[in-house]
């Protein structure tokens, strides 16, 4: 049984378009929703963020808000060109593995679908990837999708 949801998660990497492909395929073949999710950290990524002025700060968050919409409309119409169509464009704010896992949860998707990025062995030191850590901790079968096609999935524990 195929999944009657699918959840894409993309961002303004060039990893996130394979995985709106994969998406988009997978989507029309099986005759499943598709939706897309972009999520904005609202994180401060500025070095000692509480040394800076609170307005500068705000001011960023908007710019990264203003830009993250631009980027799921110019989603939406890439699912488009490749003849897919999108349900329903999910636009959060916060930390995103959170927000996607949540989001997956809310909608009931039966399939989560994002990019790998391929980042050098000693940045993997630090910590794992958000593909990778969405697909430890979500709670549905999730797709990791890199540049030469689909990589790993998993089944809910």
């Amino acid at each position: 049984m195929f999944p009657t949801k699918i959840l894409v998660a993309t961002d303004a990497s060039d990893e996130a378009y394979p995985a709106v492909e994969a998406a988009v395929e997978l989507a029309n073949g099986t005759g499943s929703e598709l939706q897309v999710v972009f999520v904005v950290s609202t994180a401060p990524e500025l070095p000692y963020p509480k040394f800076t002025a609170r307005e500068r700060n705000e001011a960023y968050l908007e710019q990264k808000r203003l830009e993250g919409l631009r980027l799921l409309e110019r989603q939406v119409r890439r699912v488009e060109d490749l003849g897919g169509s999108v349900a329903v464009s999910h636009y959060r704010e916060g930390s995103a593995e959170r927000e996607v896992i949540q989001l997956g949860r809310e909608i009931d998707a039966g399939l989560i679908v994002t990019g790998e990025r391929r980042r050098p062995w000693f940045v993997r030191i630090f910590g794992l990837g958000l593909s990778t850590r969405i697909l430890r901790r979500a709670d549905r079968p999730v797709l990791v999708v890199d540049k030469q096609g689909p990589q790993n999935s998993t089944v809910p524990r």
